[in-house]
């Protein structure tokens, strides 16, 4: 074979490849040419909003009574202001018992009233009242079973009047050297 028909056989052979990686270059280019368009929108996000349940005694005794005598008793309001960005329910309940029905717990009782103001301006909301025994009272001891509900669809403030009264009857000895207590708490839960 002469070097002029190897030649040839060459460029024979390797037209067909050839051909084939052009053709794929020209529809890739051809692909390229086409019109096109698109749409998207702004950048999506998503965040949650917060609530907040505070009172004026916040970490401290409402009541701090030593040397209880028969026939006393005592008031004071506490202030829960609640602030958030959806609607809630607030409650209140006990926790943090100290001999929650033992004898003392039995004999004081508590009245306690939601309302608004404070001190000589405290005005209770209307059927907003619980009364009953300390003891009673320590029963109440979750959200879910909570008393003085009230719902608020934006930020508020309300005053809860707290009274304790101790007035045993009959024979007082069992009661002599007696502890009890409570922590009065309040909590709020979305409703929306």
């Amino acid at each position: 074979m002469t070097k002029s028909t190897r030649a040839k056989a060459i460029v024979r052979y390797a037209a067909a490849p050839l051909g084939i990686l052009l053709s794929g270059v020209l529809v890739l280019a051809a692909s390229q040419a086409a019109f096109s368009a698109q749409t998207s929108t702004g950048s999506n996000s998503w965040s949650t909003g917060t609530i907040n349940l505070t009172n004026d005694h916040e970490g401290q005794a409402v009541f701090a009574v030593e040397n209880l005598a028969p026939d006393t008793g005592g008031t004071k309001d506490v202030a829960v202001t609640y602030t958030g960005d959806y609607a809630s329910d607030i409650r209140m309940y006990a926790t943090s018992p100290v001999e929650p029905t033992g004898v003392l717990a039995t004999n004081i009782t508590l009245t306690i009233q939601r309302g608004t103001g404070s001190g000589a301006s405290f005005a209770p909301d209307q059927n907003a009242q619980w009364t009953g025994t300390l003891a009673a009272f320590d029963a109440i001891s979750s959200y879910s079973t909570g008393v003085l509900g009230y719902q608020t669809p934006v930020s508020v403030a309300k005053t809860f009047r707290i009274a304790y009264n101790f007035a045993p009857t009959g024979d007082t000895t069992e009661l002599m050297g007696k502890n009890t207590g409570v922590t009065f708490t309040w909590a709020a839960e979305t409703t929306s």
